[in-house]
């Protein structure tokens, strides 16, 4: 499945995003405002921020929206995926418009650049779902299959083959099936 170079970049953003709170080890990694600022600035993301615990409750709040969503898709409750996709982009008050900043050529932002960090990181993040969701299926949104972990992904793969978070389950589950048949 082929989305553009700033889909792409929320569906990156996102999934980082959702596994901040990791269900592997119960550790938040977003867990204070300054963690939140290592974020942004991490991924360039731009537009104004207040940098408080109020805004970071909001993230947190979002997050959850976003994992949500994971775990309806994992369930396979398309109309509850596609509807949970349309309250999150409603809720950011998303009205496309093509900027230009910082060196990048044309593209989309869905809220200006004042608008709240949860709005604007929620409508880039569920309208980049939302086109996987319409393109390639609610089965591109996974959850790992390693037994314990919980991480979310998207699978963007040509064959729809993808079912770990990262290499390290892939490997642990490869090592377990090959140990259980040797």
């Amino acid at each position: 499945m082929q989305v553009d170079h700033d889909k792409a970049q929320a569906l990156e953003e996102l999934v980082w995003l959702v596994n901040t709170d990791d269900p592997r080890t119960g550790e938040d990694r977003l867990a204070t405002p300054e963690a939140l600022g290592t974020f942004i600035v991490d991924r360039q993301i731009t537009g104004d921020r207040t940098g408080d615990a109020r805004e970071l409750r909001a993230v947190h709040r979002l997050r959850s929206r976003l994992r949500d969503v994971f775990d309806m898709a994992d369930r396979g409750e398309r109309d509850a995926v596609v509807g949970a996709l349309n309250t999150l982009i409603a809720d950011a008050h998303a009205v496309p418009q093509l900027v230009e900043h910082d060196g990048l050529p044309l593209h989309l932002h869905y809220t200006p650049a004042h608008a709240p960090l949860d709005q604007r990181l929620g409508a880039e993040m569920a309208i980049a779902l939302a086109v996987v969701v319409r393109d390639g299926g609610i089965e591109r949104l996974r959850v790992c299959v390693t037994p314990g972990c919980g991480r979310v992904l998207v699978d963007l793969t040509k064959n729809r083959s993808r079912r770990y978070c990262d290499t390290q389950c892939a490997n642990r589950q490869h090592v377990a099936a090959y140990r259980k048949r040797h």
